[in-house]
């Protein structure tokens, strides 16, 4: 079978800078544990063969284990720790396992929904679709760790329930391609000549987690930017559970007004999990706002940061789910196997 390894280094090379000095290596391995594409991590620039040449012999019992259960599709995503690593196992579709391997200090909650985000890249990559290996920056909560270690111990990563319903919302000025995305996520479609959303516009999705045995569903409020519907929008914001805020990248007004639309929604739903997106990615040469920028102000307000283009797709699914994860992140246990 033919595979895009280019796609796969880069998408590697996301994920190393994305987890940081925790990251000792990070390997794809086939249904019979042995590595395909492995990357060591920063702080291992002397270990690399010893690293990655050996870490099949490391955990070969494990990787016996999980290819046992894979091959049944039961496997989903799991967790090992030795007494000098520890080790994130996802399932990335039928044909392999992406296998992360992490500092024995290190905590595995804030790694795990990057390690999951990269093995559902991995899988469209070996499937040959369409997919960014640009792995986004996700805001997660260091202060609590769930996932215990246990030394010599498989655990499976569970989710209490295997259904969730949320209401989400997106906020952001006019015009700054808010439907576009909805639409783009809901019914895969783009078009050039979408009116102004007057009040709210309500659509369902539902997003899937096969490796989590889990699924959420998105009842999506589109609200309308223009002022003269604030007053409006504090009935559709009121029990929001999740929200995206948009601005359009090509335009610095509907970035300076964020924080804005950050205090309203939080004013009025202040448990909401929100991320921040920058639309219109493709409309390169009229670029005003920089990534920097957006990831600046991301870090500001504690939230996940991620750019897209309704018009072309890039990125519009994993923005959906990257919220969905970070939601249902907070009912994840784990169960020894």
């Amino acid at each position: 079978m033919s595979v895009d390894r280019k796609k796969l280094e880069a998408l590697l090379d996301w994920y190393k800078q994305e987890i940081g000095e925790n990251l000792i290596a990070a390997l794809i391995v086939n249904r019979e544990g042995l590595v395909m594409t492995a990357l060591k991590g920063i702080s291992e620039s002397n270990v690399e063969e010893d690293v990655i040449g050996g870490v099949s012999a490391l955990v070969e019992p494990v990787l016996t284990r999980i290819t046992k259960e894979f091959s049944s599709g039961s496997f989903g995503t799991g967790t090992f720790d030795t007494e000098d690593q520890r080790f994130i196992f996802c399932e990335a579709g039928p044909e392999a396992i992406f296998v992360t391997v992490l500092n024995s200090i290190a905590m595995v909650d804030p790694v795990f929904p990057y390690a999951y985000l990269a093995a559902e890249k991995i899988a469209r990559i070996f499937d040959g679709r369409t997919v960014s290996p640009v792995i986004p920056k996700l805001f997660t909560d260091n202060k609590t760790q769930y996932i215990e270690r246990k030394v010599e111990k498989l655990q499976k990563i569970k989710i209490q329930s295997r259904e969730y319903a949320f209401k989400l919302i997106l906020g952001g000025e006019g015009g700054v391609g808010k439907t576009s995305m909805v639409h783009r996520f809901v019914e895969d479609s783009f078009l050039t000549d979408y009116k102004s959303t007057i009040g709210t516009s309500i659509m369902k999705k539902e997003c899937e987690f096969q490796g989590l045995e889990s699924k959420v569903r998105f009842v999506i409020w589109d609200l309308a930017g223009q002022a003269q519907f604030k007053r409006v929008r504090q009935t559709y914001l009121a029990n929001a559970e999740a929200g995206i805020l948009v601005y359009d990248v090509t335009r610095e007004e509907t970035f300076d007004s964020l924080e804005n639309w950050f205090k309203e929604i939080k004013s009025v739903s202040p448990a909401i999990s929100l991320i921040l997106v920058g639309n219109k990615i493709d409309l390169k040469e009229d670029r005003v706002v920089s990534t920097e920028q957006g990831e600046e102000l991301a870090q500001k307000l504690n939230l996940s940061y991620i750019e897209t283009s309704a018009k072309t797709g890039e990125n519009i699914n994993d923005a959906f789910k990257m919220l969905a994860l970070q939601i249902i992140k907070r009912f994840v246990f784990t169960e020894e196997v």
